[in-house]
């Protein structure tokens, strides 16, 4: 048996190389990581350490009413990190019932920071950046806000964006956007099914905003969702490079500190841009997050500082660095499912991961399951785990075919029992 000195100088040296490591552990972690009373003021988050990146972090807000009276409220709140360094974007939803402490006022919904500002001469974009700086160590260059209106009219001028909707919504809509919301007769149940949709303004907004049969953290993926639709249409039509000329009419929709310097600087980043180095996340419930009742009764998310130090650390890692995109697998997506969407969906799906599949134009009969085929003899094996456990592919449905001369490493069949609703389910393992 080992002597307690001997025990008491193994525990030094791993404690020693931890410290070395610049890691710790959830026993050893900093006072700032801890919380034993969430309405109480906690310690300032240590700054998130940026590494040797050239950051560039914009908060992006949305208004969630459009009377002017109470426009303190921001019900989105999205921080976008860009990586001037390595060309790469990191998107972060932080949903609207995030307990925080708000400098100089209380803890409180982080929704409720902008209003607070606006009754303070710092005003409400200063005190939402400091909120930010104060609970997550993310120093936040500049700001933009949109209301509903804003909202709308920019994707209008868009012409519209195309999304696909994995999880079907059914909410209350009205009628038509300009009839009075306070009459009852002006309403109806709306249904938006799985499938590839275009949208106008005002059903973008209705997709942004519905919560009746969803939720929080799902309403901050599909906010994501919805900047990355509008990313595309902006590739799509060519405006990169009208930038400029544009600028003045974005700066009449949108309240913001960007400048015109800043957007120009922004362009090589935006000439490169591809799903594969596009990050997103959100808080997931009982990970970073938990439901909590403060003493005067409101329902909040209380955060759990060490899991949101984890999840920073993995925001500001660039894409680049993941495995899955030095594989740089090619996947082809074949649909066999019956439905002609699906494979759209599912394509978006895995281009949300990262991957950047192509979907085969050849005509399929139907297929009831839905597999995977691995063509590459599991040279690229950690891609391979990613697409079973993204699409939900059962293990037995999974097929090696090694196959030198190959146009696509993994081929995927969407059969009819594919479900396209896959998210709140973990992408590190297979089912």
């Amino acid at each position: 048996m080992k002597s307690r000195f001997q025990i008491f100088l193994v525990s030094l040296l791993v404690m020693l190389l931890l410290v070395l490591a610049g890691r710790s552990t959830a026993q050893d972690v900093e006072a700032s990581y801890i919380i034993e009373n969430f309405d109480e003021m906690p310690p300032p988050m240590p700054v998130t350490d940026e590494g040797v990146y050239d950051i560039f972090n914009i908060l992006l807000l949305g208004s969630d009413t459009e009377n002017p009276r109470n426009s303190g409220r921001t019900d989105v709140v999205v921080i976008v990190s860009i990586n001037r360094t390595t060309n790469t974007i990191a998107m972060l939803s932080l949903p609207r019932d995030f307990y925080v402490f708000i400098p100089g006022q209380r803890v409180y919904r982080i929704n409720s920071a902008y209003g607070y500002g606006q009754q303070t001469e710092q005003g409400g974009a200063q005190l939402i950046k400091e909120t930010i700086a104060y609970n997550l160590g993310i120093t936040i260059d500049r700001f933009a806000r949109v209301d509903f209106a804003s909202f709308r009219r920019i994707v209008d001028s868009l012409g519209g964006i195309e999304i696909s909707v994995d999880c079907r919504i059914e909410d209350w809509r009205l009628l038509e956007p300009d009839l009075d919301p306070a009459i009852e007769e002006n309403w109806e149940r709306f249904l938006l099914p799985v499938g590839f949709h275009h949208m106008d303004g005002n059903l973008a907004l209705w997709y942004a905003r519905s919560r009746r049969t969803t939720n929080d953290f799902d309403r901050g993926r599909r906010h994501q969702a919805l900047l990355r639709a509008m990313w595309r249409q902006i590739q799509n039509l060519g405006l990169i490079g009208q930038v400029p000329e544009l600028w003045s009419q974005v700066a009449e929709a949108v309240d913001t500190d960007l400048t015109l310097e800043d957007i120009i600087g922004l362009l090589p980043v935006a000439a490169h841009l591809d799903s594969s180095h596009i990050r997103s996340f959100t808080m997931r419930q009982n990970h970073e997050v938990a439901s909590w009742s403060s003493p005067e009764g409101s329902s909040v998310l209380a955060p759990n500082r060490i899991a949101i130090a984890e999840l920073l650390e993995q925001f500001y890692s660039p894409p680049t660095i993941r495995r899955i995109v030095g594989e740089q697998p090619r996947i082809e997506i074949v649909n066999a499912s019956g439905y002609a969407d699906l494979a759209r969906v599912a394509a978006d799906r895995l281009a949300w991961e990262g991957f950047i599949p192509t979907i085969s134009t050849e005509t399929t009969p139907f297929q009831e399951e839905t597999t995977l085929i691995d063509f590459t003899g599991q040279s690229k094996g950690n891609s391979q785990r990613i697409l079973q456990g993204i699409l939900r592919v059962e293990e037995t449905a999974v097929y090696s075919e090694p196959l030198a001369e190959r146009t696509a490493d993994f081929r995927v069949t969407i059969g009819g029992n594919y479900t396209a609703c896959t998210y709140g389910f973990s992408t590190e393992e297979a089912p």
